[in-house]
């Protein structure tokens, strides 16, 4: 059976009907002990040329990442590696204990200060994770009485939230449809004591920005709360890294403020910025209370980026100008990227035998990006993500491309199965 499946998503939607734990996982590690892709790490953590160990083989292959959320590639800046080294020595290891129970320092706080100037808003509350951020808030802040309207392309932490809350009724709407939302929102709007729209400013798998004044715009007309997850703009658009929203001028007008503190900060962690109250009422959730707090060296690193992010905006540019270079690039070797525009460039393979051998080949050229499949996008909508770093280079992006085109050439990959597909045919 095992030989069977293409994609670890085929094996997941088979597994669904299986109900015997022995066979399940049998099942999926059998696939997974014949398929390279799932075992390959990092031989010292991640930067933009790194050498990828294969668990099983012990092969070591030299590669261009294009994998990895460092945007501004600040996990390797000097100073940042400094800041973090001189607070490793000043405030040890672990947090020791939830935030609630004191496991949080003077860095800690800064952090939340910082983030509510950024965002503009009058408090911010720090989660361990981006995922336990939308996890916690988003249970939290929802009501039985209430409605939730979510666009279809979101992440799984949100995913999540939505399911762990106490929602009467959770209702998704077209990706980036602001008329299917306001559909929707006019259908409903008198059911329900609370509506809560929830988006994210740029979506991970497609690379698509959100028309954020547009929904912004809805206010006027509806009434309902607004939360975007800011996981890939915060840091990155804006004056000095404040975010999507800021950029779009519509931070006010937007109740919930989140993002992760993974990507563009180099670190770990997450943050919900809102009015004080409602940060009050998160600091009770579970995921705030129940989980230890982000050490405090992890809270030097994202103080240290948000310091050479204010201090250096040439790094938001060198990104953005990096970003347009590969994508014109790609684009005038006929690969289609659909409605993308952030630093996450999608090229879309639908045939999955045809886009697991072009990863492969890529990664036996010195390419590395894992093939995206369900359950992160899916079914029919595979595709490899090409992630860009600040400190790719430019011969590194030419070589990609380069390689890319090849390696398509040589699969019969024409331009039809690069493109995105419709969006309203796979909904």
């Amino acid at each position: 059976m095992t030989n069977e499946f293409v994609t670890i998503g085929e094996v997941l939607t088979y597994l669904k009907g299986i109900t015997n734990l022995e066979e399940r996982a049998k099942t999926l590690h059998g696939f997974v002990e014949v398929d390279n892709e799932y075992d390959r790490y990092l031989e010292n953590g991640p930067a933009t040329l790194m050498n990828v160990i294969t668990e099983q083989s012990g092969e070591i292959k030299e590669c261009v990442l294009w994998n990895v959320n460092h945007y501004l590639s600040l996990n390797r800046n000097k100073n940042v590696i400094e800041k973090a080294t001189r607070a490793l020595s000043q405030f040890g290891t672990g947090a020791g204990t939830s935030a609630s129970s004191c496991g949080m320092t003077t860095l800690h706080k800064k952090i939340e200060q910082k983030i509510s100037d950024m965002t503009g808003k009058e408090s911010a509350v720090l989660f361990p994770t981006g995922f336990t951020a939308n996890l916690g808030a988003i249970s939290m802040l929802v009501g039985s009485k209430d409605l939730i309207l979510f666009d279809r392309e979101s992440h799984s932490s949100i995913i999540n939230g939505i399911r762990l809350s106490n929602a009467k009724r959770t209702i998704s709407f077209k990706h980036n449809d602001v008329a299917d939302l306001e559909k929707k929102l006019t259908k409903y709007e008198d059911s329900f004591e609370n509506i809560f729209v929830i988006v994210e400013s740029a979506y991970s798998m497609s690379g698509d920005l959100a028309p954020l004044k547009e929904i912004t715009n809805l206010k006027q007309k509806h009434k309902f709360y607004l939360y975007v997850d800011e996981a890939h703009t915060f840091g990155i658009y804006g004056d000095k890294g404040r975010g999507y929203c800021f950029e779009q001028g519509v931070s006010d007008k937007v109740d919930f403020i989140m993002s992760t503190l993974s990507k563009a900060t180099a670190s770990v962690g997450g943050f919900l910025a809102a009015d004080k109250k409602y940060c009050s009422l998160l600091r009770f959730s579970d995921a705030y209370l129940f989980q230890a707090c982000l050490t405090p060296v992890d809270a030097a690193v994202i103080l240290a980026a948000l310091e050479e992010i204010e201090n250096n905006p040439s790094l938001i540019d060198e990104l953005h100008a990096k970003n347009t270079y590969m994508r014109n690039s790609l684009i005038s070797k006929g690969f289609d990227l659909g409605t993308s525009r952030s630093p996450i460039i999608p090229v879309f393979i639908e045939d999955h035998n045809k886009l697991r051998l072009v990863v492969n080949d890529l990664y036996h050229v010195g390419v590395y990006s894992t093939p995206i499949v369900f359950p992160a996008v899916k079914m029919n909508q595979g595709r490899i993500r090409l992630i860009v770093n600040y400190n790719h280079s430019k011969d590194q992006i030419d070589y990609t491309v380069n390689a890319l085109e090849e390696i398509c050439r040589r699969h019969q990959v024409n331009a039809e199965e690069t493109k995105q597909l419709d969006m309203h045919r796979v909904m």
